[in-house]
């Protein structure tokens, strides 16, 4: 299966334990990037049908699929 670019917010209440939630998401499968504890987030891949193991974790209380957007170049038909 493909693995999806996620972003996990953590609850205010957790927010100390950013970097233990992060370890059980990456037990859960998650490779996690990048830890921004001044914002309780942490961001990461994980394979997309083991998504919904991150929820399960104690703490976690939002878990976001990474969208891209693209922008069309400057001189396009498009604006």
């Amino acid at each position: 299966m493909a693995k999806v670019r996620l972003t996990v917010s953590v609850s205010d209440s957790h927010i100390k334990q950013l970097g233990k939630i992060a370890k059980a998401a990456e037990k859960a499968g998650m490779t996690v990037d990048q830890k921004l504890e001044d914002l309780g987030v942490f961001t990461g891949s994980i394979e997309a049908d083991k998504r919904d193991r991150l929820r399960q974790i104690d703490g976690v209380s939002h878990v976001e699929e990474e969208r891209t957007v693209g922008v069309p170049p400057p001189g396009s038909s498009v604006q």
